[in-house]
């Protein structure tokens, strides 16, 4: 069963936070989804974004927030993926 836990994501270029109650069984990908759809974060075609606990681990895969170490009042930072170099 799902807890509800407040967390704040972190913006990857301006600065800006955004504070939300999430269910703790909601994964990384489901999350960005989330986060494009409310315009928090334009839609990154070049790679998509990565999600990590500050302070913990990435949000990855079917990995949950509350697998990923996250709990309320957790600070999530949202990162650009790129493929440079390769």
């Amino acid at each position: 069963m799902a807890n509800k836990i407040n967390v704040k994501f972190l913006h990857p270029t301006d600065g800006t936070d955004m504070e939300v109650e999430i269910d703790d069984n909601l994964t990384g990908p489901a999350a960005i989804n989330e986060l494009i759809a409310s315009s928090f974060v334009p839609d990154n075609p070049a790679g998509g974004y990565l999600l990590y606990v500050k302070g913990g681990s990435e949000i990855k895969g079917s990995k949950t927030f509350a697998e990923c170490g996250a709990g309320n009042g957790s600070t999530i930072r949202v990162v650009p993926a790129t493929d440079a170099g390769n």
